[in-house]
């Protein structure tokens, strides 16, 4: 099944799972919309959902290339002492298109 790509975002939002985890359990979803904002549940719920789940960040690399950003270094995606100390099990990173 072919994947329609996401229409020319200049930002999309990386949910990385498992924090708690070693890296290399952790799972990467690539939205264009933003999870937090209040109508990601319902955008997702009538089906229409440009969300990519990825295993591995060489994966999500490689999604962040097909959409034409350049993929931060891989411990842009860590939680920093903060979120680990307040518990975090998941984290949200912005990745913003060069210009």
């Amino acid at each position: 099944m072919a994947t329609e790509p996401l229409t020319n975002p200049s930002v999309v939002w990386v949910r990385v799972s498992g924090v708690k985890e070693p890296g290399t359990q952790w799972t990467y979803l690539l939205s264009q919309d933003d999870p937090n904002s209040p109508g990601y549940g319902m955008i997702r719920d009538r089906g229409i959902s440009s969300d990519k789940l990825c295993y591995s960040y060489t994966a999500l690399s490689a999604w962040l290339l097909i959409y034409g950003f350049t993929p931060p270094p891989q411990d842009y995606f860590a939680p920093s002492r903060q979120e680990l100390d307040a518990g975090a099990g998941s984290i949200l990173r912005r990745v913003t298109r060069p210009r």
